[in-house]
């Protein structure tokens, strides 16, 4: 059985090699080639691995990024990779204090200490002297021009002209103060150009619906619907609505308890809507003012060099503000005289108790005792080395930066105090530096003392009371009645806004949806966009912010600054002899459309055609020469900056 069972075995295996080698026999072209390819790629491993890597390499690439990147995904930024340095500067926290130890605003365990910028937000702001002597002029023409002509037939005391001189020297600073801590750029292409892509799609939607563009501003309104800003209405809700935002700012742009007074808060607001705030609008709004912007802007151009050196930084209106009242009031109290009455000392004191700064009364105190040891005739030199000491002990309680009782002073009072001058030079600069210290509070101690006069139920005490007579003034002959609406009289919402469908973010999809809407790209290169998207997104975006940068500080040159403060002083309150005429507008408005054509490169007009790049430069430059539709894009932008300067505005 064992022999058999051998044989049985020897006969399977015989059968099985012939078996494997008949179907190996099936498979030799494969086998050869198998081992072909082995042998090659052995060899070409050995001299052509460089070459293989490459391919595999590029293979695996697009594998790689075939499998990770979608459309939302996009590259980085490969050439603009140096950001601005964020902006420093003082924070004003309106009628608040900080905590003299802790810092923080609301503090228990801690004393709070007065925070000197809310009294005087100029504090270290200069400017160069030319730009201060033009904003100082153009706020000196609106008291000639809204102040001066009822009020030097009441009297002549300067007292209350030079109270308003530093309420518009407080207002101004706030609003530089604040400017310098917004990133321009960035709000332009994040928030501006997002509601001008929206204008710009009404302005296309209306465009649609009528023959020529005689009637697209009608029509553009039309379609605004409800979303028409408040403002357009009509001038007189545009007067009350500037009178409101006013009014909402005035915790802000006025000094501390100004707004108790209410006579002189229905004056500022007065003056500030119907006599600036009205008129730069209608000016921004013009079509003559936004041809000129745009050729501006668009002008490639060097700018034309400054004819003179730039001038020294002084403070800013400090010259503007100073007082030119020649009589003493009888109202108002020097701080010998409150040292004199227990009685006013001791309000006195309170008062700078609430207001966190009492450090500045014992500061006076002590400078006025200090002046009547130092002013003696004769001192010995013990007597010299004592007050050397005090003068010392006064640097170190009232100048440091870590005491709780410091005063920001002149940085040359510190210096000569550091460089012991203080015998020669000094007591004089500290008896001014204490009156400026202390004067703010004084004011306001007098302010607080006052009986509170009782509030009429509708105070009508303005320049251009909402009257029928009144409203007649307000017609203007360019914006008429603006859209002439009145209340109940709102069209329907129209739906479908670019922003309610399509999310655009960023100055490459702002590009994109004007060369869909306006240009009317064709299908080809609105997908070849779609693809650069992924590229060249960031980039781009990172190039307009540094050249909205460049632009920005072309811009603030201290000509062009000057140039400009002028051009508004002239719109708002008629310098020049005689205004633009008809022909210089349409001169002006021809020179822009051509600027516009000739801004678009030929490579973009062969893309699209010549028809349709011209279509939508035209298109876009009738929507500029619509006055109201100006005015209401002039709105939305005028409330997006209001938000950004003021942000508490948001809350």
């Amino acid at each position: 059985n064992m022999s058999r069972f051998k044989v049985y075995l020897d006969t399977l295996k015989q059968g099985l090699r012939v078996g494997v080698l008949r179907e190996l026999g099936h498979q030799y072209p494969v086998l050869c080639f198998l081992l072909l390819f082995l042998i090659l790629s052995t060899v070409l491993l050995n001299r052509f691995f460089h070459i293989l890597m490459v391919f595999w390499s590029f293979l695996a690439g697009v594998v790689t990024f075939y499998c990770s990147i979608g459309p939302e995904s996009l590259l980085p930024n490969v050439f603009f990779t140096i950001k601005p340095k964020p902006k420093t500067r003082a924070e004003l926290f309106p009628l608040g204090h900080s905590c003299a130890v802790c810092g923080k605003m609301k503090c228990r365990r801690h004393r709070p200490t007065l925070l000197l910028e809310n009294y005087q937000p100029w504090l270290d702001l200069k400017v160069y002297s030319k730009v201060d002597a033009s904003i100082s002029e153009v706020l000196e023409l609106v008291l000639e021009n809204f102040v001066y002509p009822w009020y030097r037939d009441i009297t002549d005391d300067e007292a209350f002209v030079d109270e308003l001189r530093v309420t518009l020297r407080f207002f101004a600073s706030v609003l530089v103060r604040r400017a310098q801590k917004v990133d321009v750029p960035t709000v332009i292409s994040g928030k501006l150009l997002k509601v001008a892509m929206k204008h710009i799609e009404i302005i296309a939607k209306a465009q649609q619906k009528v023959r020529n563009f005689d009637n697209l501003q009608q029509a553009a309104l039309e379609e605004y619907g409800p979303d028409l800003h408040v403002a357009l209405r009509s001038r007189r809700d545009e007067l009350l609505y500037l009178r409101k935002l006013t009014e909402m700012l005035f915790p802000y742009i006025l000094p501390p308890k100004a707004t108790e007074c209410r006579s002189l808060a229905l004056l500022i607001r007065e003056i500030l809507t119907g006599s600036v705030f009205l008129p730069c609008m209608d000016f921004l709004a013009d079509p003559d003012t936004v041809n000129h912007l745009v050729l501006i802007f668009i002008d490639d151009t060097p700018p034309e060099p400054a004819t003179e050196p730039p001038s020294g930084l002084v403070p800013f209106l400090q010259k503007y503000a100073e007082s030119r009242n020649m009589k003493q009031s009888v109202l108002k109290l020097e701080l010998k005289e409150i040292r004199k009455q227990q009685d006013l000392l001791f309000r006195f004191m309170n008062f700078l108790k609430q207001e966190g700064a009492v450090h500045v009364l014992q500061f006076c105190l002590t400078v006025e005792e200090f002046n009547d040891k130092i002013l003696r005739p004769e001192l010995s030199d013990s007597e010299m080395r004592s007050l050397h000491e005090e003068v010392k002990q006064i640097y170190k309680t009232y100048c440091l930066d870590e005491s709780i009782d410091k005063i920001r002073f002149d940085p040359s009072i510190v210096g000569e105090i550091q460089n012991r001058k203080i015998i020669k030079s000094v007591p004089g600069k500290l008896i001014k530096e204490k009156g400026q210290n202390l004067e703010p509070f004084l004011q306001s101690f007098f302010n607080s003392c006052e009986s509170a006069k009782p509030k009429p139920s509708r105070p009508e005490l303005t320049i251009l009371s909402p009257t029928s007579e009144n409203n007649k003034k307000l017609l203007n002959d360019l914006y008429k009645n603006n859209a002439g609406r009145t209340e109940g009289t709102e069209k329907r919402h129209n739906q479908n806004y670019f922003v309610d469908t399509i999310t655009v973010d960023g100055v490459y999809d702002y590009l994109m949806y004007v060369g869909r809407v306006v240009f009317h790209i064709p299908d080809w290169l609105h997908h070849l966009l779609m693809g650069g998207r992924i590229l060249l997104k960031n980039t781009l975006e990172a190039f307009v912010d540094h050249y909205l940068r460049s632009k920005l500080e072309e811009i603030l040159q201290e000509h062009r600054v000057v140039s400009l403060i002028t051009l508004l002083r002239d719109a708002v309150f008629c310098e020049n002899s005689e205004p633009r005429s008809l022909e210089d507008k349409q001169r002006r408005a021809k020179k822009t459309f051509e600027e516009m054509m000739n801004y678009i490169p030929d490579a973009v007009g062969k893309c699209i055609g010549d028809e349709a790049k011209y279509e939508g430069i035209r298109l876009l430059f009738e929507g500029l020469q619509q006055p109201v539709l100006n005015k209401q894009i002039t709105y939305f932008l005028l409330d997006i900056v209001v938000q950004e300067l003021f942000p508490e505005l948001k809350v």
